[in-house]
């Protein structure tokens, strides 16, 4: 995996390998979560997350699918993603425990990353504008994003944030109920990313 800490990250490419953010070998290892239907994780061996009582959201980084039609976004729409899928981990991380900007002892740092973006062409024209002073970080807004999307997946880590040793990797094996002829919204993965955080990272030491 690319480990990445605070930033936003954009990967625009269409190479098969970079369509996911964790490595092969780790992807091998995942199997179906026991108590929550669609997600994949590995955990590594001897770890216990419960012994972490502090969060560190790091960044959110982006990986299209070679099959996409288009790879192209508009830079400002891309920061309003990912600052609101931030702010959605940041918004359950809060109820899980103390959140910090700094690795710390007893600290577990969070990477997400939306892969395998497969994106319909966008409409171009006098409309292909976003006014400015209209762009905004909160997850509301997400319904708003002009570029559709047909399917992607959300991948991550978490690992100890003074070490770097990943302690459990995860990816969504089937976002949810989305509407087949629309596509998948990022609204449902802005959601999906909630219950990750909520039911998969915090729980997965108990």
């Amino acid at each position: 995996m690319k480990k990445t800490l605070g930033i936003l990250a954009i990967v625009l490419t269409g190479s098969a390998q970079a369509e996911h953010f964790l490595e092969p070998a780790e992807i091998a290892r995942l199997t179906p979560h026991p108590a929550v239907t669609g997600i994949s994780r590995y955990i590594s061996e001897g770890v216990n997350l419960d012994l972490y009582d502090k969060r560190l959201i790091g960044s959110v980084t982006f990986y299209f699918a070679e099959k996409s039609k288009s790879k192209g976004m508009d830079a400002d729409e891309m920061k309003q993603i990912s600052d609101t899928m931030k702010d959605s981990l940041l918004a359950v991380a809060s109820e899980q425990g103390k959140v910090v900007s700094a690795p710390e002892e007893g600290t577990i740092l969070i990477n997400v990353a939306i892969t395998d973006i497969n994106m319909q062409n966008k409409k171009r024209g006098l409309l292909g504008y976003t006014p400015m002073g209209l762009v905004a970080s909160t997850a509301g807004n997400l319904a708003g994003i002009r570029v559709q999307l047909r399917d992607a997946n959300i991948e991550g880590e978490v690992v100890d944030s003074i070490t770097g040793k990943v302690l459990l990797v995860f990816r969504t094996d089937d976002i949810g109920n989305w509407d087949d002829k629309k596509g998948l919204s990022w609204e449902d993965l802005r959601a999906t990313l909630e219950d990750i955080m909520a039911k998969v990272v915090t729980a997965a030491g108990r």
